[in-house]
């Protein structure tokens, strides 16, 4: 396990079913320096979101919990 690496295909896939750019697949924002921080990002891009990227947002939540 991880060691094989996705085709550009399927990041391309990947990217357009997400409605993101290929490039912020790549981008790690999310390691910031403490927990406290990592909720405030999280909460910062919930309040962009809207509601089609919300419910999209809570499955994949759901998926990565179980």
């Amino acid at each position: 396990m991880g060691y094989s690496f996705p085709s550009l295909d399927t990041l391309e896939k990947l990217a357009v079913a997400l409605n993101v750019e290929l490039k912020d697949l790549f981008e790690f924002a999310h390691k910031v320096p403490n927990l406290r921080e990592l909720k405030e990002t999280l909460n910062a891009l919930l309040e962009q979101a809207d509601e089609e990227r919300l419910r999209l947002l809570v499955k994949v939540v759901r998926a990565l919990a179980k």
